[in-house]
């Protein structure tokens, strides 16, 4: 049984999700790439979902820039005595109902 590979801090809640860009689209198949070339070895991921798996997530919520910097960012935390557990992609801010 495959696992997705989306998840959510609250699965009531789905992202509003644009037509991907040439370059998100890019991006998604190489780190699809990515995911097939390393498939069957030991994950040393300190966090959940892996590196790979939030940067896919958060390229597909954001979109190519946001979620890039989303996963360079999550992917300088990884290091020797750094943090750990479980780390989620943050969901995109609502627009303003109301202006101000």
């Amino acid at each position: 049984m495959k696992n997705s590979s989306i998840t959510f801090s609250n699965p009531s809640i789905e992202p509003v999700r644009s037509e991907a860009t040439f370059v998100a689209r890019a991006l998604l198949k190489g780190l699809a790439l990515f995911q097939r070339l390393s498939a069957g070895r030991v994950s040393a991921c300190r966090f959940y979902p892996s590196c790979s798996n939030y940067a896919l997530e958060a390229i597909q919520i954001h979109g190519a820039g946001r979620g890039s910097a989303l996963a360079l960012r999550r992917l300088s935390r990884c290091r020797p005595l750094g943090p750990h557990g479980v780390d989620l992609v943050p969901q995109p801010k609502q627009a303003r109902s109301t202006p101000r």
